[in-house]
């Protein structure tokens, strides 16, 4: 005679079955809510170092001086520098929001959180500003030289190859590969000619003055 199966196992296992499933799904809540959270706060993070970071860097590129044409200045300086600092404006508002947050007025805190957004925004933009006025003289001094370096390597024919092996022609032809820069001069090496050197002379503020020819 076959054994009669007990509806009451079945019973107990199908509730055995839903209390693992249970569990199971227990976890994944729990550590969905953890992932959550986590990701919360790394968003927080980064929009928090977003809010110090960028209106600092846009107002320091606004004033530090560069090297570039008019749509350069326009584009890449102003409206580049404009771009930041709203972004940083932005993200200053986000992380605010959640201490200003005022679920009886929500204007309120929103209208808060706007205030002392625009606060820091401003703060980090001076202290950017001040940072830029600060780097301006000797960015300013450093790219008037290297446009007047330029005019002197036309001057005497030199010229570049972006090679690693000849990474430069005189004006005569002469292969050189650039070996160092001292204080005061700049070293090739003559490629192909044993123990042969040529220098270029610096002034202390940097500028070329002289090339000695292969020596």
């Amino acid at each position: 005679m076959a054994k009669r199966k007990s509806s009451l196992a079945l019973i107990a296992a199908r509730i055995g079955g839903a209390a693992v499933a249970g569990y199971g799904l227990s976890i994944g809540r729990d550590l969905w809510k953890s992932t959550k959270k986590n990701q919360m706060q790394l968003f927080a993070i980064l929009a928090l170092i977003g809010a110090i970071t960028l209106p600092t860097l846009g107002a320091r590129e606004l004033v530090k001086g560069h090297d570039r044409g008019a749509a350069g200045t326009v584009f890449k300086t102003i409206i580049g520098s404009i771009v930041l600092t709203v972004i940083g404006f932005v993200l200053a508002v986000i992380c605010l929001s959640f201490f200003t947050r005022n679920d009886n007025d929500p204007d309120a805190g929103f209208g808060a959180a706007i205030f002392l957004a625009s606060c820091s925004t401003a703060v980090f933009s001076l202290i950017g500003f001040l940072w830029g006025l600060i780097q301006r003289p000797s960015r300013v001094k450093t790219i008037s030289t290297a446009k007047a370096n330029e005019q002197f390597l036309a001057s005497i024919g030199f010229r570049e190859t972006g090679g690693d092996d000849i990474t430069h022609y005189d004006a005569s032809g002469q292969a050189l590969r650039f070996l160092e820069g001292h204080g005061n001069r700049l070293v090739f090496m003559a490629v192909g000619r044993r123990g042969k050197r040529a220098f270029i002379d610096l002034a202390p503020d940097g500028k070329m003055v002289a090339y000695s020819g292969v020596v």
